[in-house]
């Protein structure tokens, strides 16, 4: 296994687009899971541009949610909809101790 290989998680030579592209996926699937993690992505981009006391269990939510695509896709989904759009308000504040 090359390093790029490695960077990649590609263990058969495939490039990552062509995982992607694997017959065995409908295109339905394989977009949903390019979509949830293009959002994702998203997510953390604009966690790591909150103010640390916020971003520290913003952070902590997304890895969450993360580890819960592996188990329930469609709900994790919808809890990554759901913080979104709590980012975008600005629905998160600094905690009060």
């Amino acid at each position: 296994m090359d390093a790029r290989d490695r960077m990649s998680g590609c263990t058969s030579g495939q490039e990552p687009q062509e995982i992607l592209d694997a017959p065995d996926a409908p295109p339905e699937e394989a977009g949903f899971y390019a979509d949830l993690a293009r959002r994702l992505r998203e997510a953390h981009r604009r966690a790591a541009a909150l103010d640390e006391d916020v971003r520290i269990p913003v952070i902590r939510r997304l890895l969450i949610i993360t580890e819960a695509v592996k188990r329930d896709p469609e709900r994790a989904s919808g809890r990554l909809d759901q913080m979104l759009a709590e980012l975008e308000s600005g629905a998160f504040d600094p905690p009060t101790r």
